[in-house]
């Protein structure tokens, strides 16, 4: 009996020895290509998911699985087929809405994470509300309503106001209104954007908007990482046109804007990894529009951050996930420069040409030009933030310069349509 429990012992061993350390990183779009090279950087094999199967993660990836990054029953599958062949040692993403999968999957695993109920909470804009109302943070009015209550609860509220999906990301779904012509539209936008079929109205407020992201360690102590200025389009979309890293703002304001974000986070019981805010500074104060337990898309963390200030938020991020020690290397900064993104907006229809990409890259101070489309591929009409084809980034050495170089080369660029 001794002799064969010896043998298991050693078979047990033999396998464990032969598995591979791996990281299960959940979407594989252009803003994770980052997570992917830094996985890579730390030895680990990379399984990558996403709904896409032409992902452009997918053939970055070790393993790439064509899988649904809501989908949690199968993801769940997929662990428990590759658990023999793989060591996994954290589950990952960043700038993606996948926060849900993430924690199921960390849970399930055993691995670190934050709770699958706050991830949830920060999903569902309603809870959110409901939350950060509960702990007296300063958000704007809002209602949930439905199709037969929309009508008396917008009049209710006062317009202008913005008609928003309950659980979906990058403004898909989300109408800006002046009054209430349109309003019933707006509404089955929106709800034809959320999974669970809810729909909420939001005042809509004048000022400045950033994105702060702070970050808590194994100890639950908490770094106050970055904030960024962002632009947004005006009319009925809520597109936005792009940001500037760092911010501009003085250093009281930066900290109040810190401190409410961390409010925030002890109010949606989120105490380990990163945790980000949308916020805007209105004439009766700061306020939180949105809250999500991840880094920033956009090309913030991915770009901007890196290009400005030298600091690696993504490796950070990563190495908490990993159950791994910081790197303070991460978190310093060694250089000051500005950085900004902006958008092109190009019309709908199908694509002939796009022209003054050259023109733009010569420019001085464009660090890279990013188009997502190709000629004989279609625009569709760009009414949310998942639908820009086209990205410049900039660096200078002032804050305006950063802004104005990147607005000027996008305005080269442009896509000649034919309209379908």
């Amino acid at each position: 009996m001794l002799v064969q429990f010896q043998k298991f012992i050693l078979n047990g061993l033999k396998i464990m020895a032969n598995m591979h350390d791996a990281i299960i990183i959940v979407t594989g779009g252009i803003f994770q290509i980052p997570a992917v090279e830094e996985a890579k950087k730390l030895k680990l094999k990379t399984i990558v998911t996403d709904g896409n199967k032409n992902a452009v993660c997918s053939d970055l990836a070790d393993q790439f699985y064509n899988i649904d990054i809501y989908n949690i029953p199968k993801h769940l599958d997929l662990i428990k087929k590759i658990k023999n062949n793989f060591n996994i040692k954290g589950v990952f993403t960043e700038g993606s809405e996948a926060t849900i999968t993430v924690a199921e999957l960390a849970k399930f695993l055993n691995l670190k994470g934050i709770s699958p109920e706050s991830a949830k909470n920060c999903k569902d804009k309603i809870m959110t509300r409901k939350i950060l109302e509960k702990h007296k943070i300063p958000i704007p009015k809002w209602r949930q309503v439905t199709k037969k209550s929309i009508m008396f609860e917008a009049k209710k509220l006062g317009f202008p106001i913005i008609v928003k999906s309950s659980n979906n990301s990058g403004s898909r779904g989300s109408t800006k209104l002046c009054d209430n012509n349109g309003l019933l539209t707006a509404y089955d936008l929106a709800k034809k954007h959320s999974t669970n079929s809810k729909v909420l109205i939001e005042e809509l407020l004048d000022g400045d908007e950033q994105s702060v992201e702070i970050l808590f360690d194994h100890k639950k102590k908490c770094t106050f990482l970055n904030i960024v200025d962002r632009y947004f389009s005006e009319g009925k979309w809520s597109i936005e046109l792009g940001h500037v890293n760092p911010t501009k703002l003085n250093q009281k304001t930066k900290k109040e804007l810190f401190e409410l974000t961390k409010k925030s986070a002890n109010s949606m019981k989120i105490n380990f990894g990163v945790f980000k805010a949308d916020t805007i500074i209105t004439k009766n104060g700061i306020k939180i529009l949105e809250v999500t337990p991840r880094l920033s898309g956009g090309f913030d963390s991915q770009k901007t951050t890196p290009i400005s200030s030298g600091r690696n938020f993504i490796r950070a991020a990563m190495r908490l996930s990993l159950n791994m020690p910081l790197e303070k290397n991460d978190l310093v900064q060694k250089k000051k420069k500005f950085s900004a993104v902006w958008t092109v907006l190009p019309n709908s229809g199908k694509i002939k040409a796009i022209k003054g990409i050259d023109i733009a890259k010569r420019m001085k101070g464009i660090k890279e030009i990013i188009i997502m489309k190709e000629p004989n591929q279609k625009i569709p009409k760009i009414i949310d933030n998942t639908k820009r084809p086209a990205y410049v980034i900039s660096e200078a050495n002032s804050y305006n310069l950063a802004l104005n170089t990147a607005i000027k080369a996008a305005s080269k660029i442009h896509f000649m349509v034919e309209k379908s």
